[in-house]
């Protein structure tokens, strides 16, 4: 598999137009971002949308038959962003602990859920760290900086929206699922899709990140 920028680099080699050059190039910033952000969805629709106000082009044009260098592009960074998946899948399912998020038919509510998964594995492994130290040594000398970091999950605001939509009234009724007092997720058949305490995690992940 090529690299994005090794992508990149090569059409914009072969593009002798000034205008579809500057397209390009604006497209390819605009794909670098948006992987730098961690997002991993570089569906045409998006990119065209995020790049609008910064002469990338447009969706249409993007999805013309001349439109394919930009698609390569695009097809590149895509790649780049299903290899994080599949990294992030790796981390957070090895025992089986959750393989019930296979469920969750939503791709994009399912990579999410993943995420979210990981950086809570994380967040536990780094309390566990800290539950070991048994001298806490804090410099109270005038000026001592203050090295404290957040640790807590970054989401991007559509990532929230993506996860708030999947445990929302009208998304659940769509499904015919329904949410219980204990916080799971129960389908049309009264079976367990999304288990007991699913819906409160989620809805303390997202108060944070509205923080």
């Amino acid at each position: 598999m090529s690299e994005p920028n090794e992508v990149y680099e090569a059409i914009l080699g072969q593009l002798k137009n000034s205008r579809s050059r500057k397209s390009l190039e604006a497209l390819h910033a605009v794909c670098k971002e948006h992987h730098e952000s961690g997002s991993v969805d570089f569906r045409i629709s998006t990119i065209a949308k995020l790049g609008a106000s910064r002469g990338a082009p447009s969706e249409q044009t993007i999805r013309n038959k001349t439109g394919e260098h930009y698609r390569a592009v695009i097809e590149a960074w895509q790649a780049l962003g299903d290899q994080k998946k599949k990294a992030i899948k790796a981390q957070t399912t090895p025992s089986g602990e959750y393989d019930w998020v296979d469920e969750v038919s939503n791709k994009t509510h399912r990579f999410l859920i993943l995420d979210l998964i990981s950086k809570v594995r994380k967040l536990r492994a780094e309390n566990k760290r800290f539950a070991s130290i048994k001298k806490l040594e804090i410099d109270y000398r005038a000026g001592a900086e203050d090295k404290s970091e957040s640790r807590l999950p970054s989401l991007l605001s559509h990532e929230i929206d993506a996860l708030r939509d999947a445990i929302s009234e009208e998304s659940l009724k769509l499904k015919g699922w329904t949410k219980t007092e204990r916080g799971s997720i129960k389908d049309q058949n009264g079976k367990v899709v999304l288990r007991n305490g699913f819906v409160d995690a989620l809805e303390k992940a997202l108060s944070i990140g509205n923080d």
